[in-house]
């Protein structure tokens, strides 16, 4: 029950207390004067994460809740300038502001190093949601308008055209509107659709959406961290008092409708503009529970999981695994609604099944499960105990995100009586598990019974080669006719408009005055998580957890309640051939029969032996995305279950038997989901990209459903025996080569369960290339895995430049990516400098984002620095004009670069942000646990971060152009860069004709 707050508190709120999952302890205040609701979780680490939420209702696709999003950020009655929130954040020791527009809910973000800067923050960051500016000016540039060329463009614009002809978006568009009467706020697009954004959206309609949604009574302000209650209640309450008086006396709570049920099953078919008509998509969707029954939705969710999760599932079963599989992919949600609604998409649906999904869905799937027998309840309990401990561990690695999604349900379709019991039932969701798992397989029947078998919509999207020329046609016509009616004088008065609006939003900065308190002046010392690290090797004491490793294996040790053990292997020694079929036995590798207790299992079991065992695992490519050469295995066990952890290492790596039906599934599983690939700019140039700078063999080319897409074909017609042998030669060899341990978990939790038998990691022992040679002795003291940085980059292509574009007709925006040699690493001569000049020029609000970001030109443009692969990339996300956003980012780090100058408080502010971002690397103590293995690799010491942190806080204007200036002239210089671009081929002259020497191929030619 909420209870009177005592005098350590404020006479003003309410307070009830609740511990997340049993673990973490939240504290809900609510406002006596306003209804705002406060809430705080002592999650630990050193990030104080905080959210401002919203609930948002619309009944158009003029998209006014995105647009008003984007405008908070434009200025407030107290702070009125552009980005003065992203600067004063950045000041406080954050890395900027985000948002998010969701179909029932708008919210806004902030994470800062400490509390100090996120109480500085916060009250101008009530200011900014609660008082926003909303000028016609600001709405031109951040929304919509059209410039002196009689083109579109705006940053909301910008966004969207990235949606207007992806076929998952059409698909969606047209299901809610299927499902919902005209004009339902759930039926609406809240982004906006591209045409509501040029004719009907305006700034008016944006204001009156403010003033309606935007006051204390509908408002709720999370926060997660290390955060004093008092000061941060004392903060609100000072912003409070300001705007009680806003506050409308009539406002009806968003969402108080009631949604008519489907009174019959609708099927719609659309096309989908595609560059190839190889794979369509299949949605089926039927209405479900209302939010308020929470038992119902939380058994939908869990019978969701039971449905979809694992190759052993029904729906994976009927749909996937098969010599001839009706789709790649399959994703089962709910949609958490007044009436929630449960979505069921079958993505890389080959065009010649399109019409067999539902049918199969409705005659085998739920026709099966209508008898209780069917259900394997073995599986069902074993799901539901691993999802408890997901519960518990997601305390650990995700706690704030957690508390953030659990709150927001609440704030929306919550009980919010003085009981609070609805609160309690929502934040522990392992309660709730626990009294599933002893519900009879009846019940699973008759759930899946009630809602499956409803009336439901369903709506297929169907490539087509044609609409992509259609569209385009199309597209060119409106923008001739608006030309053609604006006429010369239009053109002229939309470019002057847009340049006043350009200095109308620029020409005021905040003064000295204001920035002078709005700052963290000291580097204190900050609640990070103490990650000890020790090893077997070169330790003459090492722990007792770790001395039977027969490899050499570090100890990360910190505060867990669980498990993980990440192998390392490296495969710089195995050939390419054998290389290309990497990703073929990772597929296989949790979806094949295995050897377990000496027995050979079938894959079904092979996988509810897992699910029984296992909280997670996974095989992959690299470490934390570098480090190519190595194959990293990792499993995830509760702290007393070490035992699991090396059972089923030794089964994965060790025991799965190679089964030709298993590999055709997988192969087709792979070829189509590199079909879905192909449509999406952003995957294609990070592919495109990729292939230009790395060497034809490496491991970043050959890992690529992209790049093995005709090889994976090919495959599937050879015989299968031959692709046994290859596979059964690459695990060998894998298994052959250097290996590393990794074990995070804390050291007494899991040695107070005991460390285990003798032999129990003697498999590992096996894998070494000295114990192959007979020279097992004294193996791990000088087997730490090392990695060149940059191996795999063939530098040569830098010298004299090289640049190539690709014409994808499933996007609307582009993209572009172009990199220079870094030659540094972390302990580099100028990466600290090189590091803090491109934050200086990437940050939120900072000179880029203003120049391209902030007149529409694109939806992002940043550089990253990366001494992990020797890589210093410019980045231009979702342009709606490439070539200009292009030149005008190389104008301004040309402008910056030459003026050896910066704005001083921009300066501060890129260092505090930059040391955000940093220590917000090692925010859980997961992720902590994470950048001490990459700290292995790197051979940087436990002390870095903070050593580095003190130095970008007492770096020089002069030091950062010295030694950082050189390397980012380097990366605009086209005779030492790689560049790549995704464009619509509409657009594919214009990219010809503005990058000289740029040659348009065909994704295809990629493959290999």
């Amino acid at each position: 029950m909420f209870r009177m707050a005592g005098s350590t508190i404020r006479r003003f709120w309410r307070v009830a207390d609740v511990k997340a999952n049993g673990t973490i302890p939240l504290a809900v205040y609510r406002s006596q004067r306003s209804e705002l609701r406060v809430a705080v979780a002592d999650v630990a680490g050193p990030m104080v994460k905080g959210l401002i939420s919203f609930a948002t209702e619309t009944n158009s696709d003029d998209g006014l809740p995105h647009t008003l999003e984007h405008l908070v950020f434009m200025g407030s009655s107290k702070y009125p300038w552009k980005g003065v929130l992203d600067i004063i954040a950045n000041r406080c020791l954050a890395s900027g502001t985000n948002a998010w527009t969701d179909q029932d809910h708008t919210a806004y973000t902030l994470t800062t190093l400490g509390s100090s800067g996120f109480l500085k923050v916060l009250p101008v960051y009530m200011d900014h949601v609660l008082a926003p500016t909303l000028t016609d000016a600001q709405y031109a540039t951040e929304v919509h308008h059209i410039n002196g060329e009689g083109e579109d463009a705006g940053v909301v614009y910008s966004e969207m055209q990235n949606y207007e002809s992806d076929m998952e978006s059409m698909v969606s568009w047209t299901r809610k509107k299927m499902m919902y009467p005209p004009s339902n706020s759930y039926s609406v697009e809240t982004g906006g659709r591209l045409e509501n954004l040029r004719t009907s959206c305006s700034n008016e309609k944006v204001r009156e959406f403010h003033k309606k949604f935007y006051h204390l009574s509908n408002m709720m302000i999370v926060v997660c961290g290390p955060v004093n209650h008092e000061e941060l209640l004392s903060v609100v309450e000072s912003c409070e008092e300001r705007f009680i008086s806003k506050i409308p006396k009539d406002f009806r709570k968003p969402f108080a409708s009631e949604i008519p049920s489907l009174q019959e099953s609708q099927l719609k078919k659309i096309d989908c503009p595609a560059d190839e008509s190889v794979t369509g998509i299949v949605e089926i969707a039927w209405f479900g529970p209302k939010a308020s029954e929470l038992y119902e939705v939380s058994a939908l969710s869990v019978l969701s999981d039971y449905l979809r999760d694992t190759a052993v599932s029904p729906l994976e079963k009927d749909f996937v695994q098969l010599e001839d599989p009706l789709c790649s992919h399959i994703n089962l949600s709910m949609d958490e609604q007044t009436k929630c609604t449960l979505v069921m998409e079958f993505s890389g649906v080959p065009v010649d099944k399109l019409d067999l999904v539902k049918d199969r869905f409705f005659d085998k799937t739920l026709f099966e499960h209508a008898d209780p027998a069917k259900f394997d309840m073995n599986r069902m309990l074993f799901l539901i105990n691993q999802s408890i401990l997901k519960c518990h561990t997601k305390m650990e690695t995700d706690g704030h995100n957690q508390i953030f999604h659990t709150l927001i349900g609440h704030q929306l379709y919550g009980d919010h009586s003085l009981s609070e019991q609805d609160l309690h039932v929502r934040m522990n969701a392992v309660d709730t598990l626990k009294k599933l798992s002893t519900e009879p397989a009846s019940f699973w029947s008759n759930l899946m019974q009630k809602y499956f078998g409803k009336p439901h919509v369903c709506v297929v999207g169907v490539p087509s080669e044609e609409l992509v020329g259609v569209l385009e046609e199309k597209e060119q016509k409106r923008l001739d006719e608006q030309k053609k009616t604006l006429g010369k004088d239009g053109l002229l008065n939309c470019k002057n408009k847009l340049d006043c609006a350009n200095k109308a939003n620029t020409e005021n900065k905040p003064t000295p005055d204001v920035l002078k308190e709005l700052i963290v002046q000291d580097l204190e010392k900050f609640n990070v998580f103490d990650i000890k690290l020790t090893d077997n090797f070169g330790n003459c004491d090492a722990p007792a957890l770790i001395g039977k490793f027969p490899v050499p294996t570090y100890l990360h040790d910190g505060p867990s309640k669980f498990i993980e053990l990440h192998v390392l292997m490296d495969t710089s020694e195995i050939p390419f051939e054998l290389r290309k079929f990497l990703m073929l036995w990772f597929e296989v590798m949790f979806e094949s029969p295995a050897m377990v207790d000496g027995k050979v299992l079938p894959y079904e079991q092979v996988s509810v032996l897992a699910t029984k065992d296992l909280i997670s695992q996974s095989i992959g490519l690299g470490v934390s995305g570098y480090f190519d050469r190595f194959v990293t295995m990792r499993v995830k066990v509760e702290a007393k279950q070490l035992d699991n952890a090396a059972k089923w290492l030794d089964i994965y790596l060790k025991g799965v038997v190679f089964d030709g039906e298993r590999l055709k599934v997988a192969l087709n599983k792979l070829i189509k989901h590199a079909d879905e690939l192909r449509r999406d700019g952003s995957s294609v140039v990070n592919h495109l990209h990729s292939r230009s700078i790395h060497s034809d063999e490496s491991n970043a080319a050959v890992y690529s459903m992209l790049s093995l897409q005709k090889f994976h074909e090919k495959l599937l017609k050879e015989k299968s025996a031959n692709i046994v042998e290859r596979l059964t030669q690459l695990r060998d060899m894998v298994l052959a080569a250097p290996v590393n341990v990794h074990l995070v978990c804390d050291k007494e939790e899991v040695q107070k369960h005991g460390v285990g038998s003798d032999d129990m990691w003697e498999f590992l022992k096996h894998s070494s290339g000295d114990v192959q040679n007979g020279n097992s002795d004294n193996y791990c003291s000088h087997k730490k895995l090392q990695c060149v940085v940059g191996e795999e980059i063939i530098w040569d292509r830098f010298e004299g430049g090289s640049q190539r574009a690709i014409g994808i007709g499933a996007t609307e925006s582009s993209f572009l990516k172009q990199s220079a040699m870094f030659p540094e690493g972390w302990d580099g001569e100028s990466t600290m400098e090189t590091l803090l000049l491109a934050q200086y020029l990437s940050q939120c609000e900072g000179p880029l984002w203003r120049a391209v970001r902030g007149k529409g030109l694109a939806y992002g443009a940043n550089i990253y620095v990366m001494p992990d692969k020797h890589l210093l990339t410019c980045s231009l996300y979702r342009c709606s004009q490439t070539t200009e956003a292009y030149d005008v980012t190389k104008r301004i780090v040309k402008e910056v670069l030459s003026s050896k100058s910066f704005e001083e408080s921009e300066f501060e502010a890129a260092k505090r942000s930059l040391i955000c971002e940093l220590f917000e690397s090692r925010d859980t103590v997961k992720t902590a646990a994470k950048e001490s293995i990459v700290g292995t690799l790197r051979n940087t010491s436990t002390s870095f971060l903070n050593d580095f942190a003190k130095r970008i806080w007492d770096a020089t204007a002069e030091q950062v152009f010295e030694k950082g200036g050189p390397h980012l002239e380097a990366l605009f210089d086209d005779s030492k860069s790689v560049r790549s671009i995704v464009v619509h081929p509409s657009k594919l002259k214009e990219i010809e004709g503005h990058f000289k020497g740029i040659r348009a191929i065909p994704l295809k030619s990629l493959q290999i």
